[in-house]
Parts: structure tokens; C-alpha cells; sequence
């Protein structure tokens, strides 16, 4: 079993969860515990948070052993911060174009709590087009609804599609503070920013072509975004990260 542990051992360092978790399913002796965290966290990795909602008992047995709760959020808000503990393992990987396509899908729920804040109703003024169409404003109920920001926002003629942008645009009429609003915008611009430059790839998109686009950073984009995460009630530890924690659980019953 030993060049097998030193197999799972290489991938977990590139959070390679799925193959991992793979060989260890073909043999029967595997540890149980690093078997069931191998498939939570190829789990994670496919943006599938409710398996480890299902999974209560094997939680708490990993943090009465090692004093670490394998969940940290409400369903909703842990969804989020797997989008982001994603997005981070891609930056550690160097795998920037996915990193980059992986952006909007975060942000588009990140404007669209905030936004809820602010109208909690929200959902009450967009036509759910159930497909994959964009989902639509509905001008008429927003004009006569009695939200001022919608009566702000619609001073001026707006896209009908619900997107990241129409978000961010709203957002700039509502109640958060300046920082925030300025924060909303310059993740807004750089999603805007890379979006052509992907659509039309040639050359390699790498940490220096993001750079030159930008003016960012992926960690620094990763950061903001990580900022307005917390700000909008996302718990997601900015020291430790997710994934390298439960590795060193998973190494340490490994060398037992």
C-alpha cells in the first residue's frame, strides 16, 4: 500500500480529489476516514455541497478527532464559499483560464444576495425563464413597486437580462457602503475585462496575459472576491485553506 499512499499523496497536493479518490475506492483496506474525506472532497470539487449535508455522522466523528468542522456555513452561504475554495485550488494549480471562467457564476450570486438585502422580495421582479435563456427584469412591476432603487435604476434604459452587470449597475443605487459599491464595480470590470480576451484566445492566457488585461492579479482578484464574500455573510478562513487542511488530515491517518 505504500506507493499507493505515496500516489494519493502527489495528488492531493494538486487537489486531484477524483483520481484519488478513485484509487482508493479499488482497494477494499483503504482507511475508512480518508476514503470518505477523498470523496467529500472530490464532491467539493464538483460544486456539490448537499453530500456533505448528508453525511452528519462521518462530520462529526472528523471533528471530535481533529477539532475541525468540515462544514462552516448555513447550506446556501457553504455553497458559496465551495465556489470559492474552488476557484482558489485553480489559482494554486496555475490553471488561470478556468479560474477566470469560473468568475461570473460567483459573482452573479454574490450581487444577487446583496441585492436581496436591499429587496427580499427580489425575486418577485424577475421572469424565471427556466432554461438557459437569461432570466428577465420585469420593468412594469419594478417601476410600480415601491423600492427606490428601482425607481433609480430605472431613470435610464437598461438591458432586460438579469446579469452580473444589470447587478452591479442596481447595486450602485442601494444602501451599501461606498467601499463596497466601489468593490462591486471593480469585479464587475475586470469580469468585463477578460471576457474578450477569452473569447477570442490565440496565445496562451497565463497569470502575465491576466495581468496585462487587467492590471490584476488572479490572488488579488481571488482576494476582492474573497472581501465581498465575508461582507455579504460567507464565513471563509483567509489563513488556512480548505483543501490543504483536510489533505494534512488525510496524510496524517495515512502514516498511522
Amino acid at each position: 500500500m505504500q506507493e499507493i499512499y505515496e500516489t494519493i499523496d502527489i495528488l492531493l497536493d494538486v487537489y486531484a480529489y477524483n483520481h484519488a479518490w478513485k484509487i482508493a475506492e479499488q482497494h477494499a483496506d483503504f482507511p475508512t476516514t480518508c476514503r470518505y474525506l477523498l470523496e467529500m472532497l472530490k464532491e467539493r470539487r464538483e460544486l456539490n455541497v448537499d453530500f456533505l449535508f448528508a453525511h452528519q455522522s462521518e462530520n462529526k466523528a472528523i471533528w471530535r478527532q481533529y477539532d475541525f468542522d468540515l462544514i462552516t456555513n448555513h447550506r446556501q452561504e457553504e455553497q458559496l464559499a465551495n465556489y470559492i475554495m474552488d476557484l482558489e485550488a485553480k489559482i494554486r494549480n496555475g490553471n488561470i483560464i478556468d479560474f477566470v471562467r469560473s468568475v461570473s457564476p460567483i459573482l452573479y450570486r454574490l450581487f444577487y444576495r446583496l441585492a436581496k438585502r436591499e429587496i427580499p422580495n427580489l425575486e418577485e421582479f424577475i421572469h424565471d425563464a427556466k432554461n438557459d435563456q437569461y432570466d428577465t427584469w420585469l420593468f412594469t412591476e419594478m417601476k410600480q413597486s415601491d423600492y427606490p432603487i428601482f425607481h433609480k435604476y430605472l431613470v435610464i434604459r437598461r438591458d432586460a437580462k438579469v446579469t452580473s452587470r444589470s447587478l452591479a449597475e442596481l447595486l450602485q443605487y442601494s444602501q451599501l457602503p461606498d467601499h463596497i459599491k466601489n468593490l462591486i464595480t471593480e469585479l464587475r470590470q475586470f469580469e468585463k475585462s477578460v471576457r474578450n480576451p477569452l473569447a477570442h484566445l490565440i496565445k496562451p492566457f497565463d497569470e502575465e496575459e491576466l495581468h496585462r488585461t487587467t492590471n490584476f492579479s488572479s490572488q488579488a482578484f481571488l482576494n476582492k472576491i474573497i472581501d465581498l464574500a465575508i461582507y455579504a455573510g460567507v464565513k471563509y478562513d483567509t489563513k488556512t485553506f480548505y483543501f490543504d487542511k483536510i489533505n494534512e488530515i488525510i496524510k496524517h491517518e495515512l502514516r498511522q
